[in-house]
């Protein structure tokens, strides 16, 4: 029989109110969803993360590792967000998943027990939530959740979904791969999924109150993960399996690679497993030894990390404006004449078909420059053939860039010979003048060919440090279980007939930034490339 006052003795009833009141003043009882009640003890957050960091850093070579388990998971009485005057977040009960390092907590995924409300720039409706993701320096943790809103210890079971959420947004703002990036104090990502599976991404300044709407997230929500059966995970691995089996090319350069024990091994560890989300982590860990990074696995569309190597990053973006006196930005094109007539025309990727159209355009303003510098630095690669275009603009002849190998055949070890790629002048002038490429490790796949058709120009230097070594022409199968898997065809080669994997190319101008070159205002290797073309003769 449940306890109420209704049913103690008359002459006991103002005793237990009056008891009754005081363990509620004392302790505070706290009602969730469903009409359970619990008894709220307050958790200081920043007490169990705490954080020294006073600054941020989002430099991705310091980029941090981070760990969410069962007991960074809590209860929370309510979440509300009004760091900025055009948005508002609020939810009742909820559940709150925090992912911390040594310096602290890094991100926060807050789910409602029921739909909370959404007031932003990016309608005029109000809008409902099915999950709030936050980025944030880890010493605003007791502002985002004050230490009487957290009740205790939240449901364990609800740390697989946590994971693969936090797995998704892995893929947005202040992050570098797996890792984590530290935020300045007044930056915050609000990043909202809608029930009706819109997702608003806000990027908020604390100290202007105000938040901007990027909208290029807006259909890329967190889709929940597939059911696991016993068939189903055997249909899977055994297809994944299949498909590198009779497509990978570059079994031949991996001899040490045996595929028949790999799949021995890791076969009974992902049949047995009891989640999608374990299944496609023990299928990735099949697919490591291959250290291929063109190499990718994913789980209704969320990407599970398979392989990645450290490479540092040698350039600061930020720092360019200042450094060249300008900036005009053109979608993945960045260009500048400095006022000395040296131009400047970083490019960021060759995933934007208007990245041809755009930089001759700003040749043509840089037509009378006495120097140019190109950056590929970040470039990431994309459609060879847009890579193709500009390099055509330096080019005075015809060049073989590179040779690729096709796998072909049943045997792992049959192959196509070689075959070159090249090609040759485009546009209706060539730039003749001094031209310095610069180039580091985050250069990889079609950056790297790129890098390969600018070393055919007489005219061209290139400068920095070795490019990142990758490449794979991937082909994108779908398995069971609303998994794909990114399956790379061919075998790369330097000009030389050297495999470009895990080798890129040299700069012929090395340069070694000092350990504060590449922070603030500083990016010491474009500075040092503007020195060399002001005193190149």
């Amino acid at each position: 029989m449940a306890l109420t006052l209704n049913n103690i003795p008359e002459g006991r009833r103002n005793t237990t109110r009056r008891r009754w009141r005081r363990s509620v003043v004392a302790v505070g009882l706290v009602a969730l969803s469903g009409g359970a009640w619990m008894a709220r003890a307050d958790v200081d957050l920043l007490q169990r993360y705490p954080t020294q960091l006073e600054a941020g850093d989002t430099a991705p070579e310091r980029a941090r590792p981070w760990q969410f388990a069962a007991g960074d998971i809590f209860q929370i009485s309510g979440f509300t967000n009004e760091m900025a005057r055009n948005l508002r977040v609020q939810t009742g009960a909820s559940d709150l998943g925090l992912g911390h390092c040594a310096d602290g907590a890094v991100w926060a995924l807050v789910l409602p027990r029921e739909n909370g409300k959404l007031s932003s720039p990016a309608t005029n409706n109000e809008e409902g939530v099915a999950h709030v993701w936050l980025r944030f320096h880890p010493a605003l943790l007791n502002i985002l959740f004050p230490p009487q809103s957290v009740i205790g210890t939240g449901p364990t079971n609800l740390l697989p979904v946590m994971r693969a959420i936090a797995a998704h947004k892995f893929r947005s703002a202040f992050h570098a791969g797996e890792n984590a990036l530290i935020p300045k104090p007044n930056d915050v990502i609000v990043d909202v999924d809608t029930p009706e599976r819109l997702r608003r991404f806000f990027v908020v300044d604390r100290a202007e109150r105000t938040a901007a709407c990027a909208i290029a997230f807006e259909h890329q929500s967190f889709k929940p993960h597939p059911a696991l059966t016993p068939a189903l995970a055997e249909l899977a691995f055994d297809q994944l399996w299949d498909d590198f089996d009779s497509t990978y090319a570059m079994f031949i350069i991996r001899p040490e690679v045996n595929w028949d024990r790999l799949r021995d091994h890791w076969r009974p560890k992902a049949l047995a497993s009891q989640t999608s989300d374990d299944f496609a982590a023990a299928c990735a860990e099949m697919l490591k030894p291959l250290r291929d990074l063109h190499v990718s696995l994913s789980l209704a569309g969320t990407d599970i990390p398979v392989f990645d190597r450290p490479r540092t990053a040698n350039s600061n973006p930020p720092a360019h404006k200042s450094i060249l006196g300008g900036l005009h930005v053109a979608g993945r094109l960045q260009w500048a004449v400095t006022a000395d007539k040296i131009g400047f025309a970083g490019i960021y990727g060759w995933d934007d078909a208007s990245v041809p159209e755009q930089f001759d355009k700003a040749l043509e303003q840089m037509r009378q420059t006495r120097g140019l510098i190109v950056d590929v630095r970040w470039n990431g690669g994309g459609n060879e053939r847009l890579a193709q275009q500009v390099a055509g603009r330096f080019l005075q002849k015809p060049v073989v860039y590179a040779y690729d190998q096709f796998r072909d055949g049943p045997e792992r070890t049959n192959l196509t010979k070689r075959f070159p790629r090249s090609t040759g002048p485009a546009g209706p002038w060539r730039y003749e003048k001094p031209v310095i490429l610069l180039i580091g490790q985050k250069c990889m796949s079609s950056g790297e060919s790129f890098v390969g058709m600018m070393m055919g120009a007489a005219n061209v230097t290139t400068m920095g440090d070795h490019t990142c070594g990758s490449s794979g022409n991937p082909q994108v199968l779908e398995l069971p279980l609303d998994m794909t898997v990114g399956v790379p065809r061919w075998i790369d080669y330097l000009p030389n007939g050297t495999p470009l994997d895990e080798h890129g190319f040299r700069p012929q101008i090395p340069f070694t930034p000092a350990p504060d070159g590449m922070s603030g205002n500083r990016d010491d290797l474009l500075s040092a490339a503007l020195e060399h073309l002001r005193h190149r003769r």
